[in-house]
């Protein structure tokens, strides 16, 4: 049962971004599959992607290069331990 919901609902995605077309000519119902239009849309996305992806894979690297001059660079002064005071008490 879930999957004739899940068929259901992908028909309907479908139709509402115009990949498929329900028509009745003639009292003859059809089901039309615009592959153009899937194949642009397709091709649309899968270019989005890879430039997210590129983005992504930059914004990776330029984060990697600053850690590593962070650790070129060492340990900061505010890294650093305060020294220590002794105090001492007269008695």
């Amino acid at each position: 049962m879930r999957i004739l919901i899940v068929i259901a609902v992908l028909l309907l995605i479908f139709a509402a971004v115009g990949w498929i077309q329900f028509s009745s000519p003639d009292g003859d119902p059809t089901i039309r599959v615009d592959a153009d239009k899937v194949r642009q849309d397709t091709s649309t996305i899968v270019e989005k992607s890879k430039q997210a992806a590129d983005s992504a894979a930059k914004n990776i690297d330029r984060a990697s290069e600053q850690i590593d001059a962070r650790i070129d660079r060492g340990p900061s002064e505010a890294d650093q331990p305060a020294p220590e005071v002794k105090v001492t008490v007269p008695e």
